[in-house]
């Protein structure tokens, strides 16, 4: 079986750093601002997207300058945001006990797929102490479509949907998985939110036991294999 894992409110923590960090490089490399409107707007929620959605106005060629110039300037505010505060991107003992389990577990695989960039969602691992390179990857540089990206990871994991779950934080993971087919385990921080939106698993933290028995249950319900 291939479990893939969402990363920011996922694997990591900081997302008050982080959507600041994103949200300052924004309005300063493009001199816009994001609104509420624009966000309750946005179809896609990843690094990518947001920002082709915030210049859709303008021409192509000119928004993918100008996103690259965004998420430069955004890895520069990360890296500001950690010298600050240390404990900026943290991970739990937990967390990274579960993932060395999953790796040493010929029944699993363990892909990443994240909504955000590639030079930026490195950084913010590499600060938990996670090696984003361990695993097989995806992320919005390959792709600014949530389901995609999740797809790609599975390709590049060289397994089928069929036998994969998702865990992530988000009401858009909970959409990304309904359009895949695929089973969703939600956790974070917005856990009623999740449960409201549909979500059918859910853990308040992510430990290796608590996962391991939501899979089970998964395995049960669906007829998933672990091969």
């Amino acid at each position: 079986m291939l479990v893939v894992f969402d990363v920011d409110g996922t694997l990591i923590d900081g997302e008050e750093y982080d959507w600041k960090s994103f949200n300052d490089a924004f309005t300063e490399i493009t001199g816009r601002a994001f609104s509420v409107e624009f966000w309750k707007s946005l179809d896609e929620v990843t690094a990518s997207a947001i920002v082709h959605q915030g210049l859709e106005d303008l021409p192509q060629d000119k928004r993918a300058e100008l996103e690259l110039r965004v998420r430069d300037r955004c890895l520069e505010n990360l890296q500001e945001e950690r010298e600050r505060n240390p404990n900026a991107f943290g991970s739990s003992q937990e967390t990274r006990k579960l993932l060395e389990h999953l790796e040493t577990d010929e029944s699993f695989d363990v892909a990443i797929a994240t909504g955000d960039w590639f030079k930026t969602i490195r950084f913010k691992l590499e600060a938990a102490g996670i090696e984003l390179e361990r695993f097989v990857h995806a992320t919005s540089s390959d792709n600014p479509i949530r389901s995609n990206i999740i797809h790609l990871a599975a390709e590049r994991s060289r397994r089928d949907l069929q036998d994969t779950i998702y865990v992530g934080d988000g009401v858009w993971d909970i959409r990304a998985c309904s359009m895949l087919g695929i089973p969703f385990i939600g956790t974070g921080r917005r856990i009623d939110a999740l449960k409201e939106a549909g979500a059918e698993y859910v853990l308040e933290a992510l430990e290796t036991e608590a996962l391991l028995d939501v899979v089970e249950q998964i395995v049960k319900a669906r007829n998933i294999g672990n091969r």
